[in-house]
């Protein structure tokens, strides 16, 4: 226990990468964080980049409580539905490939789709506006612990078996997991590989995301990993043991760092042709024309008055948050592994910490 407490000491110290920041903003940036820095609570891990460059990094709280294992910038933490950006990114690199064509009807794919598959596009699976029931309101009805492994043939069967949309293609946009879960499958159906393995050869190895992985089996092995926690009614810690492992909807292990070399893929790409950002940044649209802002896994919208592009994540006991300010070149990451944490306010804090107010945009 205390070299545990020495090491979390250490951690703290040294983990801070110190750029365009000043000390004034770092102290009113790790008081964000205060409630967590502790060596009995669950934390997060913090990385700014600015301009390209890592100017901030740092754990706070610990990785592994029954172990009195502190976070650091390299712990690894399931991202949730952050996951989504890569696999639309990979749809967007085969449909630049010509294998794919993102008008293609998910019924080419799924042949014992119901016959309202012949309407719903693989556009529509991207931008969230197929119709399709999300696979957790399923779970819900049937009253399956969606912390529970469940095999990838078994939701598709759970999902066609509700035999009915929401609503008309297009109509609407309402978030689905079912969509990305069946893009992860239409990928794996095209290339002849897992996605597991796709993503880490076209996108991970590329970007030398060493620290990055979609788990397809719970059974496997994450080195460095966070454990997912939930604090009670009662104020007391409990651990969320997770067997959950289907990848699309979410499945990303990855750590700050690794992130931050994702981010940085967005100023100065090397994936795909180049227009590649271009399209990935593009947002769906809805029969009417109205603006989904909602792009391939990367939600547009405010904030201090500028744009804000990225998006969250949340499964069990893991919450997380990818936030872009493009014309600042500012990107803030937050990973936890606390159910009770919002690292989405604790993003935009870090923010006004960072950028002033514009109120003429």
């Amino acid at each position: 226990m205390r070299i545990a407490v020495i090491l979390f000491i250490l951690s703290n110290l040294l983990a801070p990468v110190l750029g365009q920041i000043s000390e004034v903003q770092i102290e009113q940036i790790d008081a964000i964080f205060k409630e967590v820095n502790r060596t009995d609570m669950p934390g997060c891990a913090l990385a700014i980049v600015q301009e390209g460059t890592t100017v901030y990094e740092k754990g706070y709280g610990m990785a592994d409580l029954e172990r009195h294992v502190a976070i650091t910038p390299q712990t690894v933490f399931y991202a949730g539905s952050v996951s989504k950006q890569f696999v639309a990114s990979c749809v967007l690199l085969l449909a630049e490939d010509g294998k794919i064509n993102l008008a293609d009807p998910i019924g080419k794919y799924f042949p014992d789709f119901p016959g309202y598959g012949s309407a719903i596009t693989i556009q529509h699976l991207i931008h969230h506006t197929s119709g399709i029931k999300d696979y957790f309101d399923i779970f819900e009805d049937r009253g399956h612990n969606y912390l529970n492994q469940i095999a990838q043939e078994e939701v598709y069967r759970l999902i066609i078996e509700e035999n009915a949309l929401q609503f008309p293609p297009g109509q609407k946009y309402s978030y689905s997991n079912s969509g990305y879960l069946m893009l992860a499958m239409i990928i794996e159906q095209i290339t002849g590989s897992s996605f597991s393995t796709f993503v880490q050869e076209q996108i991970f190895d590329p970007l030398d995301m060493t620290c990055s992985m979609f788990l397809d089996d719970a059974r496997k092995l994450v080195p460095n990993r966070a454990w997912g926690y939930e604090q009670n009614y009662n104020d007391q810690i409990e651990n969320m043991i997770m067997r959950f492992d289907l990848v699309g909807s979410g499945g990303l292990y990855t750590t700050v760092g690794d992130l931050a070399k994702w981010n940085n893929h967005f100023d100065q790409p090397t994936l795909g042709s180049a227009q590649f950002l271009d399209k990935l940044l593009t947002t769906g649209h809805l029969n009417d024309g109205t603006d989904t802002n909602y792009a391939f896994a990367i939600r547009r919208d405010r904030f201090l008055g500028r744009q804000v592009v990225g998006h969250s994540g949340s499964l069990g006991g893991y919450r997380s948050q990818f936030t872009r300010f493009p014309d600042d070149k500012l990107t803030i990451i937050i990973l936890s592994n606390l159910a009770n944490f919002k690292p989405g306010e604790r993003a935009h804090e870090v923010a006004k910490i960072l950028l002033k107010p514009l109120t003429n945009r």
